[in-house]
C-alpha cells in the first residue's frame, strides 16, 4: 500500500495536472501552486496533436545544414535572438550532438517509450467517459512536395519500423482521397493511423483538473518565489505565504529553470517561443492534423477553428511579441491550402520549454530526494504528460519506474 505523502506541484499547466491527478488518485495530499488561470499558459496554445510513433527529436542528422537554410529563409520557421546566442552556447552544442546518427536514435527510442502509449494512459487517468469527449483519434498526416524520400527518411523507416510504430506511405492520389484540400504540389506522405488530435487543448487540461479536484486536490492561485529543503520538510515561499510539505513536483515550464537556479541545479532548458494562428472560419477545410515536413509547419482541425502552428523563436521569455511570426504561419496555412479564404484571425505566442536532446527532465533533485522535476517537454507536452506523470507517481510510491528513468535524468 502507497504510504500518503503531502505532495505540493508548482505549475498549473498539462504536465502539472496529469502528475496531480496521477498522485491524488493514489492517495497523497496534493496541493497545485499556478499563479495564473490553470491550464492557459504554453498548454492553452499549443499544437493539440499527440503522436505514436511520429515523435522524432529536433535534432537530427544533418540538421544544422536545413537550420542554416531555414535562418536565410525570410519565411523559415526558424528565428535566433543575436542576443541570446552566449546564454545558449552550451544548448546548441548538445542540440547538434544530438544529432549524431547513434545519439540521435537512442534519443527517439527514449521519446518513443514515453510518447507512444499516450492515448491509453490518458484514457486511464480520465476514464473511457471523458477521453471520448475531447480525444479525436483521427490518425495524422505528414506530407512531402519532394517525390522520391531520402537518405535521412530511409532513416527514419528503419528506426520506427525497428519499435514497432505503425505508419503507412501514402502517394499523391492518397492525399487528396484523405485530404482533398490540400495542395496538389504534395507528392507523397505518410500516414499515422496511431496519432491524433484533442478537440481544445485547454479543455484536457480542465477535465483532468476537475477529477483531480474529485480526489480532493487542491489548487493556490499564487507564485512560488523560493524552494527550501529541510530535514522533514520542503517548504515553498509563494505569494500567499509559506507552505511546508513531505514533496515537490517542480512542473512549472520555462520557470522551472530558475527555480532550478536556486536550488543549485542548471537545467539544460531553453526559451523557444511557438506561435499559432487561429483561423475561426476554416475549420473543416482539413479532418486531422497535418505537417508540411519542408517547413515544419502543423495545421490542426479543433472543433471551433484551424489552428496553424510553428516557429522556433528563441529568445528571452519576456522579448515582444513578433507578428512577422504569425505572418509565416499564414504563408505556410495558404501554400498547404491553396483555396483558403481567412477572414477572422487569431494570433497566439506561448514560451516552451526545450531541451538540446527533445527529451524531458523528468526525476528527482541530484542531492534532495523529496524535490522532483518534470518539465521540458516542449513540443510534446501532451504526448508525454500522462507517462511522465506516471513516472512521477512511481517515484514518490517508490516503486520500480515502468520505464526507466536514465534518459529523462536532471541534466
Amino acid at each position: 500500500m502507497v504510504q500518503a505523502r503531502s505532495v505540493a506541484v508548482v505549475g498549473g499547466g498539462l504536465i502539472g495536472i496529469s502528475c496531480a491527478l496521477s498522485l491524488s488518485r493514489e492517495g497523497h495530499r496534493v496541493t497545485v501552486f499556478e499563479e495564473g488561470k490553470v491550464g492557459h499558459g504554453c498548454s492553452w496554445g499549443n499544437g493539440a496533436q499527440y503522436n505514436a510513433g511520429t515523435s522524432l527529436p529536433m535534432s537530427y542528422p544533418g540538421v544544422t545544414w536545413r537550420a542554416l537554410r531555414w535562418l536565410a529563409d525570410k519565411n523559415g520557421p526558424i528565428h535566433f535572438a543575436a542576443r541570446e546566442l552566449p546564454r545558449n552556447i552550451g544548448w546548441l552544442l548538445r542540440f547538434i550532438q544530438t544529432g549524431h546518427p547513434k545519439r540521435w536514435e537512442k534519443t527517439y527510442t527514449a521519446l518513443n517509450a514515453l510518447n507512444a502509449p499516450c492515448a491509453e494512459l490518458f484514457k486511464d487517468l480520465l476514464g473511457d467517459a471523458e477521453w471520448v469527449k475531447v480525444f479525436r483519434p483521427s490518425g495524422a498526416l505528414h506530407v512531402y512536395r519532394d517525390s522520391t524520400p531520402g537518405k535521412l527518411d530511409d532513416q527514419i523507416e528503419r528506426l520506427r519500423m525497428s519499435h514497432g510504430a505503425a505508419f503507412q506511405e501514402v502517394s499523391a492520389e492518397d492525399i487528396r482521397e484523405l485530404e482533398p484540400n490540400l495542395s496538389k504540389d504534395y507528392q507523397r506522405g505518410i500516414f499515422f493511423p496511431g496519432s491524433g488530435y484533442v478537440d481544445a487543448p485547454v479543455t484536457l487540461v480542465e477535465r483532468l483538473e476537475a477529477r483531480a479536484a474529485s480526489f480532493d486536490t487542491k489548487v493556490q492561485h499564487a507564485r512560488v518565489l523560493s524552494i527550501e529543503p529541510g530535514s522533514e520538510a520542503v517548504t515553498l515561499h509563494t505569494t500567499s505565504g509559506p507552505h511546508r510539505c513531505d514533496i515537490v513536483v517542480i512542473a512549472a515550464g520555462i520557470a522551472s529553470r530558475d527555480l532550478a537556479r536556486s536550488l543549485d541545479v542548471s537545467l539544460s532548458l531553453t526559451s523557444e517561443r511557438g506561435y499559432h494562428v487561429a483561423l475561426s472560419d476554416v475549420a473543416g477545410a482539413i479532418s486531422r492534423p497535418v505537417t508540411d515536413t519542408g517547413s515544419a509547419i502543423v495545421a490542426t482541425p479543433l472543433s471551433e477553428e484551424l489552428r496553424v502552428v510553428g516557429i522556433a523563436e528563441f529568445d528571452r521569455p519576456d522579448a515582444p511579441f513578433r507578428d512577422s511570426q504569425t505572418d509565416k504561419l499564414l504563408v505556410a496555412a495558404r501554400r498547404m491550402l491553396p483555396d483558403l479564404q481567412v477572414s477572422t484571425v487569431r494570433r497566439w505566442m506561448g514560451i516552451r520549454p526545450s531541451t538540446p536532446d527533445s527529451l524531458p527532465v523528468i526525476g528527482p533533485h541530484p542531492k534532495n530526494p523529496a524535490i522532483l522535476f518534470a518539465t521540458g517537454h516542449g513540443h510534446l507536452g501532451i504526448s508525454g504528460a500522462p507517462m511522465t506523470a506516471a513516472l512521477i507517481s512511481d517515484i514518490v510510491a517508490g516503486r520500480r519506474p515502468r520505464i526507466p528513468l536514465t534518459p529523462y535524468g536532471v541534466r
